[in-house]
């Protein structure tokens, strides 16, 4: 009797992280008719964005809020996704790019830390964010598996990333280290 409490126990356990990894990996992706695009956006995260793009000029907006970029952008301001040296920062002030998606839950949440962060790294690290579902090709070079992901730039350096949900601190603790140390 004992023993079969420990297996309902193990194999519930196993069924829920299971459906918590499906809940955010990319195999969980919404079909066509479950999507949101920007003119019919309702969801919850909705509220966190601060602008629907960038502002089309060139200096780099060091204002301290979090830019939701397209792939397009991401490409002209971030880095090219086809240069054969790599992946290299096109600009001047380090930055982190969160790839999220509107269904996932835990981007959810890191939306929000990032939306508190961004003024208190303003003029020192940009904030960006991308919809992986409208950059597959983001998605393919940066071998997106699950969301969030964090990439980090910086310029004359390798990129770093991070995959999951980061609290504040450990947060914080990436950027600078990986961003702000000399």
């Amino acid at each position: 009797m004992m023993i079969m409490k420990n297996l309902m126990k193990n194999l519930i356990l196993l069924l829920l992280v299971t459906l918590i990894t499906l809940s955010c990996g990319n195999s969980a992706m919404p079909t066509k008719d479950k999507m949101i695009f920007d003119d019919e956006q309702t969801d919850e995260y909705a509220s966190l964005r601060e602008t629907q793009s960038l502002p089309q000029r060139t200096p780099e907006d060091l204002s301290g809020k979090v830019f939701i970029i397209t792939q397009q952008e991401f490409i002209e301001r971030i880095t090219e996704i086809d240069n054969p040296k790599g992946f290299q920062y096109l600009g001047q002030t380090p930055c982190i790019v969160e790839l999220y998606a509107d269904w996932c839950k835990p981007c959810g949440f890191l939306s929000i830390l990032l939306k508190e962060l961004a003024p208190e790294y303003q003029g020192k690290v940009i904030f960006y964010k991308l919809n992986i579902d409208r950059a597959r090709e983001i998605q393919d070079a940066f071998e997106v598996k699950s969301i969030p992901k964090i990439l980090y730039f910086k310029p004359h350096s390798e990129v770093l990333s991070t995959v999951g949900f980061l609290n504040r601190e450990e947060l914080k603790k990436k950027i600078d280290e990986i961003l702000l140390k000399p």
